[in-house]
């Protein structure tokens, strides 16, 4: 009988936990033609919940186009992501018959794979592509709306945070005047990296500055993930009392990523006909941390001394709500709040911590921060 969680992947189906408001919420927001900031942590299951407003909107009048900007390193891959993205939308029909009106200036090569979708490639040449390049091949997306006046377009941008790290500050500048001439398609800045992430959108500098609305995409509540976990136990002759569900979900906080991986843990090593036991779960967990133990140890070791300080009180607190207090500091064995300041920097700049959602901050990892609690007691 297989497993019936599934984590590490694009969770579809069955599998895939409640988020009825999230998707409705998108699929309003796309056939309105709003411009979101979509974000939350990473292992919060974007991805999964993009995709299944994705299929969602191939049963309205929608046409999707989703980029997934974290593959790209550099402009050009960024360029030819977009086209080869805009060119499947299209059709491969309407593509070949009207590719130079689409791509103005530009001639890429293009390609259809047994599935009939059309994929274009630019020639790539030493240097940076140029502005009017980029422009063109973002302005497809008004010329794809115009050609399907009867359909709404919306565009999607996964893992967005990338477009900082590709050493090409144009990208913005052009996207963002591209985005504000038309009002009539909808996009979506997806992103996880929250260092970045509010860079690009909260920083008064930058050309994406308050240039979509915010959506923030929280961890399930207890309410959604009990009956969840409960009904595939019980769907595959086992069984898990609520009690026990509530001390797994206080251990992952609700993170899908986390969720899913400690309840599948937990569902190997409870037998067919039996009970997911308190015990059982310790266990499971124990099993999770002994895998990562060796990773969390070198990662541990390869920190700055005060970022180990400022990590090993996040954990502890779960969540630290005022890293600045004295108490804190001195508890802590911080000698000034500025030494403090440039630890939580250090971390939150590595992904290791974010804001938490009832304020402080917290250690993204789950799991790292149970492994920093029963190795760094005080």
């Amino acid at each position: 009988m297989p497993n019936p969680f599934s984590y590490g992947g694009i969770v579809s189906g069955n599998e895939f936990c409640n988020r009825i408001k999230e998707v409705n919420d998108l699929i309003r927001a796309g056939l309105n033609a709003e411009k979101l900031f979509i974000h939350g942590e990473r292992r919060i299951g974007k991805t999964s919940l993009l995709r299944k407003v994705i299929n969602r909107f191939s049963k309205e009048d929608v046409i999707p186009v989703l980029i997934n900007v974290w593959k790209c390193v550099d402009a050009a891959d960024f360029v030819n992501a977009c086209a080869s993205r805009f060119a499947e939308a299209e059709g491969a029909s309407g593509l070949l018959k009207r590719i130079r009106a689409l791509f103005e200036g530009l001639s890429p090569a293009v390609t259809v794979g047994d599935d009939g979708k059309p994929s274009l490639t630019f020639e790539r040449k030493p240097g940076r592509f140029s502005t009017a390049q980029l422009e063109s091949v973002l302005k497809a997306s008004w010329k794809i709306a115009d050609s399907n006046r009867d359909k709404q377009l919306v565009v999607i941008f996964d893992e967005f945070q990338q477009i900082r790290l590709l050493g090409d500050d144009r990208i913005e500048r052009i996207l963002r005047s591209v985005v504000q001439e038309r009002s009539d398609i909808a996009w979506f800045f997806c992103g996880s990296r929250a260092h970045l992430i509010r860079e690009m959108f909260l920083d008064s500098g930058s050309p994406l500055y308050r240039s979509a609305g915010h959506y923030p995409i929280e961890a399930i509540t207890d309410e959604d993930w009990i009956p969840f976990i409960v009904q595939r136990f019980e769907a595959t002759e086992r069984d898990i009392p609520e009690a026990v569900v509530r001390k797994l979900l206080e251990a992952t906080s609700g993170q899908p990523f986390y969720t899913q991986l400690l309840c599948s843990s937990l569902w190997d090593i409870c037998e067919p006909g039996g009970t997911a036991t308190d015990s059982l779960m310790d266990q499971a967990l124990d099993i999770l941390l002994e895998r990562e133990s060796t990773t969390y140890l070198t990662l541990w070791n390869s920190l700055p001394e005060q970022s180990k300080r400022m990590l090993r009180a996040i954990a502890l607190e779960n969540p630290l709500e005022s890293p600045f207090s004295g108490e804190v500091l001195f508890r802590y064995g911080f000698k000034s709040p500025s030494s403090a300041g440039r630890a939580i920097e250090y971390l939150t700049h590595h992904d290791l911590i974010a804001g938490s959602t009832i304020g402080g901050y917290m250690v993204i990892d789950r799991f790292l921060g149970i492994w920093c609690r029963n190795n760094f007691r005080m």
